[in-house]
């Protein structure tokens, strides 16, 4: 057994048995680590938010996002041609979409001296960044901060010159200059954001969208990834159908995820291009504690078999093992020697 794969097996099988101040200590550790690694694989890989065609909101954003200023955020979003849910995470994170009672919100500047109001625009040296890109949004002769139908806009402006929409995560960045803060950006703008459509038009009905699964995922214990998974799940490359197929294992399964995008190469073994390299295939090499090894029992041919029986827009394309898990007269699935310790699960574009 690689030594990786045996660490993230015996880390499932002893979670219950940590005490919850170790858990803390290792949880604390662990976003440590993955805040440092994303800044890495960010400049590297250039990671992107899915880009939304048009994606309304989600259930969580008509829930959390005051009426005025979800409508500011598409309206927005329209004009200047960028994702609304990006300039929504940026006011949740910034003012609590203008509730927050702190300094700065709705008078005066913040505690550190330079910001405003609801998108917490610099209002300091000349010219300040409100001066650059202060917008008046609702017509009214004024450009003031505080007033989110100026400021929403004016955000929005200020991302397009930082980049947006064709790099958000350099636009974010000039937005303010933090790598933890362009993640947890990126992050809730996928809870705010609605269904994304399928590859080729296909219909979203019965896919849960990226917002909901995204959170499922990194919050299950269950399910085990490297930070560069992570950072696959969070970046919105992955398909729809990826994640929402990882996190209905997690809610039954343990699984200890092997093979994503960025830790796969692009070709087969064969020299076709891997479905992992855009993002419509995973790996997973350890079921419920048991290290997957290709025979016909236990817990991983357990879930090569719920796999195969599947229906609907998640049955899988691609459902390859050490066996062929659904016969010879399917052929999505098949066997190969070199798959004999990782159950392969894809979908074709």
């Amino acid at each position: 057994m690689a030594l990786p794969l045996a660490i993230a097996v015996e880390v499932v099988r002893r979670r219950r048995r940590l005490g919850p101040k170790v858990l803390a200590a290792l949880s604390a550790l662990g976003v440590i680590l993955f805040v440092f690694l994303m800044g890495i694989i960010g400049a590297v890989f250039g990671l992107q938010p899915l880009q939304t065609g048009g994606s309304g909101p989600s259930s969580l954003a008509r829930g959390d996002i005051p009426s005025l200023y979800l409508e500011l955020y598409e309206a927005a979003g329209e004009r200047y041609g960028i994702d609304p849910w990006i300039l929504a995470a940026i006011g949740s994170i910034e003012t609590d979409h203008g509730r927050s009672t702190a300094p700065g919100v709705s008078s005066g500047v913040n505690t550190y001296g330079c910001c405003a109001g609801p998108m917490q625009f610099s209002v300091i040296g000349s010219p300040s960044t409100w001066d650059s890109y202060g917008v008046d949004g609702n017509g009214d002769g004024t450009k003031s901060p505080y007033d989110p139908a100026d400021a929403i806009p004016a955000a929005a402006r200020y991302l397009v010159a930082g980049g947006a929409p064709d790099d958000y995560r350099k636009a974010i960045f000039a937005y303010n200059h933090a790598v933890w803060y362009v993640n947890e950006v990126l992050a809730k703008a996928d809870q705010y954001r609605s269904a994304t459509p399928l590859p080729g038009g296909g219909g979203t009905d019965d896919v849960p969208p990226p917002s909901v699964t995204v959170p499922e995922i990194l919050d299950d214990r269950g399910i085990t990834l490297t930070p560069i998974q992570r950072g696959d799940v969070r970046s919105g490359t992955l398909d729809p159908r990826v994640l929402a197929i990882m996190a209905d294992m997690g809610k039954r399964h343990a699984i200890v995820v092997t093979a994503l995008k960025s830790d796969h190469s692009t070709y087969t073994v064969d020299g076709n291009v891997s479905n992992h390299s855009a993002g419509r295939a995973m790996d997973i090499g350890a079921v419920d504690g048991e290290v997957c090894r290709g025979i016909r029992t236990g817990r991983c041919a357990n879930l090569v078999h719920e796999l195969a029986a599947m229906t609907g827009p998640l049955r899988s394309t691609e459902l390859i093992y050490c066996w062929d898990p659904d016969g010879p007269d399917d052929p999505r699935g098949f066997a190969r020697a070199d798959h004999c310790d990782h159950i392969h699960v894809g979908w074709d574009g």
